[in-house]
C-alpha cells in the first residue's frame, strides 16, 4: 500500500513537468503529443534507476520480513520452546550444519555446556572447514574440560591456524596454552600476530600488549635464575 502513494506522487510530478515543458509548445500539437509520453518515460526510468524507488521497495520488503520474524519470536514463550522446535526441525533435516550450530548457541545461552558441545560437534562433523563451527566446538570442549587444554582441542586450533594464519580465536587460545605451559616465547609469537589484527588504540590491543609484557617478564625472570 505504501508503494502506491509514491507512484501517485510520481504521476502528479510527471504531469506537472509535462505542463511546464509542453505549454510553451501548445501551438504545435504534434510536438506536444510526442513530448508527453517521452517525459513520462524519462521521469519514471530516471527515478527507478537513479532514485530511491527500488531501495524503497527493498526497505518495505525487509520491514515485512522483520515484522514476520518478530511475530514468530513473540509466539515462542521460552528459550526451551525454541530449542524444542529447532530439535524437531533437525529430526527432519539432520544434515543441516547451520541448524546444529544454532542449537549449540541456544544451549550455550542456557549454560547447558554438555548439550551445546554435542550440537557443535554435529555441526563440525558436517562442515569441519567452517571456522565458526570449529571455534565454537573447540571452545565447548575447553569449557567441558574445566578450561583445560587437551590434544583434541589443540588439534582443532592448530588446524584452524594452518588454514588461516590470521584466525584470531586460534591465535588467542594457542597463546594462552603456550603461556600456561611456560612456553613464553611461543606465547609472545602468537600474541604479536594477534596484535597485528587489533585496532591500534583499542582495549584489545592494550590487553595483548600487557600479556606480551607479562610473558617477557617471565622470560627475564627465568634468565636471572639460570645466571645464579
Amino acid at each position: 500500500m505504501n508503494e502506491w502513494w509514491l507512484i501517485i506522487l510520481l504521476v502528479v510530478l510527471a504531469v506537472f513537468a509535462c505542463t511546464l515543458i509542453i505549454y510553451p509548445l501548445r501551438r504545435n500539437r504534434l510536438v506536444s503529443l510526442l513530448l508527453a509520453p517521452i517525459i513520462f518515460i524519462i521521469v519514471f526510468t530516471g527515478y527507478y534507476f537513479w532514485g530511491d524507488f527500488a531501495r524503497w521497495q527493498e526497505y518495505l520488503h525487509r520491514n515485512e520480513a522483520q515484522e514476520l520474524a518478530q511475530s514468530m519470536l513473540k509466539s515462542i514463550k521460552s528459550p526451551q520452546e525454541l530449542i524444542d522446535k529447532l530439535k524437531a526441525k533437525l529430526d527432519v533435516q539432520p544434515e543441516s550444519a547451520k541448524g546444529w550450530y544454532l542449537l549449540g548457541r541456544l544451549y550455550s545461552s542456557q549454560k547447558d555446556n554438555q548439550n551445546a558441545s554435542l550440537a557443535f560437534a554435529k555441526a563440525y562433523q558436517l562442515k569441519p572447514e567452517d571456522e565458526q563451527f570449529a571455534v565454537n566446538y573447540a571452545h565447548s570442549l575447553w569449557q567441558l574440560s574445566n578450561q583445560q587444554f587437551n590434544p583434541d582441542i589443540l588439534e582443532i586450533f592448530h588446524t584452524l591456524l594452518k588454514n588461516n594464519p590470521r584466525q584470531p580465536d586460534a591465535l588467542a587460545m594457542l597463546a594462552m596454552h603456550a603461556y600456561l605451559s611456560h612456553d613464553y616465547e611461543a606465547a609472545i609469537n602468537y600474541w604479536q600476530r594477534l596484535l597485528q589484527l587489533a585496532p591500534e588504540q583499542s582495549e584489545e590491543a592494550l590487553a595483548i600488549r600487557k600479556a606480551i609484557a607479562k610473558a617477557e617478564k617471565q622470560i627475564n625472570r627465568g634468565r636471572k635464575k639460570s645466571d645464579r
